[in-house]
């Protein structure tokens, strides 16, 4: 089992609206989450910022954000990163873990996710350990593949990462008892550290130097999936359809919301029709499936049953009970050799780019570890 810390560089400061022309600093609760790239040449960093800053072009502004406001813009990495593991635990926007049971998928999601930093042009980070404060460590304090820090590794590893890099209240103390690095916790004595600092701390800390997790994985599971009309928008009516009108616009929508489950590996067993008539009054219809699935004819003649005669002002189609894909679906393609994480066939490949849409590149994988 294999956990994976992937996180974005200025994420924040690219999703913000900038309305002057100035350089911005980004915060969240009094801390410094993100600024302007342009300021690190001035000596800024996330701990705080420089003892002067003189004769800048532009003035410097300071401004609180809510990271909530900011999910709907990690959507697309998340996206991607379903396309590999349906375990996803997301930390903040800019950053979360994805755990991996099959070796071959994860080292295909460590190839991909660097070319996609690439392609989007976006610094970010990535490592990968037995755990999300391994993987977070290794992400942050080494590069290239030495990111990935085996299990057998791991005591090594937290032996040569400070303490400092742990956010600890406790660490000043920490500090006079002569303790420098993370591995080190482990090896005081549990007793000691129970009566330094009580018995729920101490358990704490011996974990840490362990390198084990506070707080287990908790994958993110998506209950349900959405899409969403509103008719009195659409340029040409401006106003309420009938069902026939409402057609086209029910295909492409449920394309849509087919493409969403077939990214994220899911079938659903439930739908539920809701609209807005034009007289003001809601109409709901819900249908149990007696097959799961992610067939967009099949959501399409659904929901087109379930349209009420009435004209029909806006419309949202909501399927939830969603379950895994059927791995049986994976048989239709051949079978490759399973690459190992540091053959170097594999990385020069990667290097030089194969021609191979990446779904089918997944699915090949999917079927040599499952079938």
């Amino acid at each position: 089992m294999t956990i994976i810390y992937c996180g974005l560089r200025h994420f924040y400061i690219c999703h913000y609206n900038q309305p002057l022309d100035a350089y911005y600093i980004l915060t969240h609760n009094k801390e410094i989450w993100d600024f302007s790239p342009e300021l690190k040449g001035y000596g800024f960093t996330n701990q705080g910022k420089p003892q002067a800053i003189f004769h800048l072009e532009k003035p410097i502004l300071t401004m609180p954000i809510t990271l909530s406001d900011f999910l709907s813009c990690a959507e697309t990495w998340h996206r991607f990163s379903r396309h590999y593991t349906e375990d996803l635990e997301i930390e903040y926007p800019h950053a979360w873990y994805l755990r991996f049971k099959e070796p071959a998928i994860c080292e295909q999601f460590i190839l991909d996710f660097d070319a996609k930093l690439d392609q989007e042009k976006g610094g970010g980070i990535w490592g990968a350990g037995q755990s999300k404060l391994v993987a977070k460590l290794a992400a942050h304090n080494r590069t290239g593949y030495e990111r990935i820090i085996p299990p057998e590794q791991t005591k090594g590893f937290l032996g040569q990462i400070p303490l400092q890099r742990l956010p600890l209240p406790m660490l000043p103390t920490l500090e006079k008892l002569g303790i420098k690095t993370i591995g080190e916790l482990k090896e005081i004595p549990f007793v000691e550290l129970s009566n330094q600092f009580g018995q729920k701390a101490a358990t704490l800390l011996q974990k840490l130097g362990c390198g084990e997790d506070p707080i287990p994985f908790q994958p993110q599971k998506t209950q349900e999936c959405s899409w969403v009309l509103d008719c009195t928008t659409l340029d040409g009516f401006m106003r309420p359809l009938t069902s026939l009108e409402l057609k086209p616009y029910l295909q492409k929508g449920m394309k849509k919301l087919a493409s969403t489950l077939e990214d994220q590996h899911r079938v659903a067993g439930h739908i539920k029709l809701e609209a807005h008539l034009s007289e003001g009054r809601v109409y709901e219809k819900q249908r149990q499936l007696k097959k799961a699935t992610d067939d967009p004819q099949v959501l399409r003649r659904l929901v087109e049953n379930l349209l009420p005669q009435d004209l029909i002002a806006q419309i949202s189609v909501v399927v939830s009970k969603l379950e895994a894909t059927p791995l049986a679906q994976l048989t239709m393609f051949w079978e490759p050799q399973a690459p190992t994480l540091l053959n170097e066939e594999l990385f020069s490949y990667a290097q030089v780019g194969i021609e191979l849409p990446r779904r089918e590149r997944l699915l090949m994988l999917w079927k040599e570890c499952f079938t």
